[in-house]
This record gives structure tokens, C-alpha cells and sequence, in this order.
């Protein structure tokens, strides 16, 4: 039988493409977030506590997210995500309209979008190996890889351009794109998993049943390790954004110049989603895993000289060049190993420990810039990214990583 490759796929397509919509949309109302509380209140700690709602449901709900996606039908759960997150949108164009939306309310719906987003995104994981085989698993990964980057790309540089015609405008358009996103995953013909994982269960064994998500990735040394790295990186990678918006804005660059930045970052993410697949191969997972903090290093001590934003955008773009080669190992090989009842477990017990501390970047960047000033800042952060670049060196659980499973783990 002729083996497909995943663009090829139908549902695939339609998954990707949806999904792509929905972050591009994201992207634009990202980037407006901090620049919509940064109008209304001029605080950089207040727009650091948006990042810190924007964040920490990923932490919060990643556990629960993969009960839900392991008991229920992951499809259904990514449309009703998707219908309740461009609710919120709305309501904060609504808001706009009729005057000015409260900054409880931004920080309301930034939480939210972040809890549905860990939904989605946890399902959408599980869905891959019922949508391409799983020898294409680490290329799927790849391939979402390129699509967050090039909304990277796309999204902060519109959200830059709608925010200076009008303030609403990226708001609107990330409630067209859910819109969108809904339609395209609803087209979709393939079950997002096998008809014996959705069933409901009672929720007396919801605390078994994380446990045995644990359970796995206790017993698997290298995506355990992998798991903690990414935890103490993420922080890293989540505060850079908000440092970059700050130092912009503090050498006096204009909003077009912030969405012009941020597109560069956008751009070399995407470049490094396009050679992924050649990188990972020549690099291997344990060059890429220590590689990356060593490179963020660098990029974090070099933004001390660097004033321009567009020079700004391309240091922080250098972080995100080796990203979607390190997560496709990592993820596409995680996804094939584990089994497939556990799928939704699996990732949400990793996403949790990830993602556990992605919420104290933007917190921590935006108290430090605002009582210490940008060189304390950058210093701080250089000094949290060189822990990290030890420790991964360190690491002896990365040094022989797994192979890519062949068959479906399981089955």
C-alpha cells in the first residue's frame, strides 16, 4: 500500500489547516493583549499578569484536559473549545465597542482562551496517530511545528497593523478565525480515537486514571527528563516575548515596529520547522536538547547591546530556530510510544510538568522591567537560562534517546 504523506491526507489537511486559522487568530489577539493593557493602564506588571493568565492554565488544567480527552470524544471537545473561545473573543470586541473592556475582564478572558487552548491542543495530540501513521508521527509534529510558526509570522505583525487602525480589530479577527477553526475540524471524517477510549467513566477514578499518565512517564527516563528541561526552558522562551515587547517599547519603537519584530521571530521559527526534519537528522535529540539553552544563552546576554527592534526580533528568532526540530523529536517519539488508551494522559502529564513555570516568564519579566529596569531584567534571565543549559548537559537520560516506534504502541 502506497504510504501517504501527511499534507496528502484529507483530515489531516483539514486538521491543519483548521488549527492554523485558529493561531494565526490567536497570534493576533496575543500580540494585542499586552498592547491593549498597556493603553489602558500603562503598567508593564499588569501586562505581565495577562501572560501569567494567558499561561498558567497550562499548568492547571493540562491533567484534567487529558482525563476529558481520553473519556470523551476529542473531536466534539475541540469544537466546543473552539465555540466558547470565540464567545470570549467577542465579548472583548463588544466590550470595545461600547467603550473599553475592563481589565478584569482582558485577564478573564486570557485565562480562559489559555484553559481551552491546553484542551485543544491535548486532543488534537491524541488525534494525530488516527489521522497519519505513525511513522509520519515525528513529520506530523514537524509539520504543526511550521503552522504555529508561520502564525507566528502572520498573526503579531496583522495584530500589530488592526490594533493601530482600531483597537477591536484583532479581537475580531480571532473570533472569525474560531469560526473557521470549528468548520474545518467538524469536516473531518476520521474518529479522533479508537470507539472504545470514548466512554465515560465515573469520576470517582479520574484520580486513577492521571495516575496511570504518570505511571508511564515515570518509567520512561528520557521523556521524563525531557519533560523537566522543557519546565525550566519554558519560562525562558514565554518571558522573551513580553522582554522583547518591553525593550522595544522602551527604546520608543512604534506598534507596526513591534508586529514587524515579532514576525521576524515568526519567520525564523518557521524557517527552522522547514528543515526540521534535516536538523533533527543531523543533529540528533541529545544535540538539540542541550544545544538549545546554550543557544538561548548567548541571544539573552547579546540583547543587553541591542537596541533596535528589528536586531531584537532576530536574536529572539534565533531561539525559536532549533524549537520545532527538539519538540518533533520529542512529541512525534512520545506519541508512538505511548499507548494509544493513555494518549490523552500521557501528553497532558507532560504538557503539565512543561508547562508548569511557562507562567512565570511573563510574570517575573514584566515585575523585574518595571522595579529594576531592562539590564537587570536580561541579567536575571541569563542567569535562570545557564541553569538550565548545566543541567541539560548533565543529563545522562539523554544521552541515548529512543528510536521512533514503527508500530502503534499497544495495539
Amino acid at each position: 500500500m502506497r504510504r501517504q504523506r501527511p499534507l496528502s491526507n484529507r483530515d489531516f489537511l483539514l486538521l491543519w489547516s483548521g488549527e492554523a486559522l485558529s493561531e494565526v487568530g490567536s497570534q493576533t489577539s496575543t500580540v494585542a493583549y499586552p498592547l491593549l493593557v498597556l493603553a489602558l493602564t500603562g503598567s508593564p506588571v499588569k501586562a505581565g499578569v495577562v501572560g501569567l493568565a494567558k499561561w498558567l492554565p497550562l499548568a492547571i488544567f493540562s491533567l484534567p484536559a487529558g482525563v476529558l480527552a481520553d473519556r470523551f470524544d476529542r473531536k466534539r471537545l475541540m469544537i466546543g473549545c473552539d465555540v466558547i473561545r470565540m464567545m470570549g473573543a467577542a465579548s472583548i470586541v463588544v466590550a470595545l465597542v461600547l467603550g473599553h473592556p475592563a481589565y478584569a475582564q482582558v485577564v478573564g478572558v486570557a485565562f480562559l482562551d489559555g484553559g481551552l487552548f491546553i484542551t485543544s491542543y491535548i486532543c488534537e495530540r491524541g488525534a494525530l496517530r488516527h489521522v497519519v501513521p505513525p511513522e509520519q508521527l515525528q513529520d506530523a509534529v514537524a509539520t504543526n511545528e511550521a503552522r504555529s510558526f508561520a502564525a507566528g509570522i502572520v498573526g503579531p505583525s496583522l495584530g500589530g497593523l488592526l490594533f493601530s487602525v482600531t483597537r477591536a480589530l484583532p479581537f475580531a479577527a480571532d473570533t472569525v478565525s474560531f469560526l473557521c477553526s470549528t468548520a474545518a475540524i467538524a469536516g473531518t471524517r476520521s474518529r479522533f480515537q479508537t470507539a472504545a477510549e470514548a466512554q465515560a467513566r465515573p469520576w470517582r477514578q479520574m484520580r486513577a486514571e492521571v495516575a496511570e499518565g504518570f505511571t508511564w512517564l515515570r518509567g520512561q527516563p528520557f521523556y521524563r527528563t525531557t519533560a523537566l528541561l522543557f519546565a525550566a526552558g519554558n519560562p525562558i522562551f514565554t518571558g522573551l516575548y513580553l522582554l522583547a515587547i518591553l525593550l522595544a517599547r522602551h527604546h520608543h519603537a512604534s506598534t507596526a515596529m513591534i508586529g514587524v519584530m515579532l514576525t521576524i521571530i515568526g519567520v525564523c521559527g518557521l524557517l527552522g520547522a522547514v528543515i526540521a526534519g534535516p536538523l533533527r537528522r543531523r543533529a540528533g535529540a541529545r544535540g538539540l536538547i542541550v544545544g538549545e539553552p546554550w543557544l538561548a544563552l548567548g541571544v539573552v546576554l547579546l540583547m543587553l547591546i541591542a537596541h533596535n527592534p528589528l536586531l531584537i526580533g532576530v536574536l529572539v528568532g534565533a531561539t525559536e530556530f532549533v524549537t520545532p526540530a527538539t519538540n518533533a523529536v520529542v512529541a512525534g517519539s512520545r506519541i508512538a510510544a505511548a499507548p494509544d488508551h493513555l494518549q490523552g494522559r500521557v501528553q497532558a502529564v507532560a504538557t503539565t510538568m512543561s508547562m508548569s513555570l511557562a507562567w512565570l516568564g511573563p510574570l517575573s519579566v514584566g515585575y523585574l522591567f518595571e522595579h529594576g529596569g531592562p539590564a537587570t531584567t536580561i541579567l536575571a534571565v541569563a542567569v535562570w537560562t545557564l541553569g538550565l543549559a548545566l543541567c541539560a548537559t548533565a543529563a545522562p537520560s539523554i544521552r541515548h534517546p529512543p528510536t521512533l516506534v514503527q508500530k502503534r504502541a499497544g495495539s
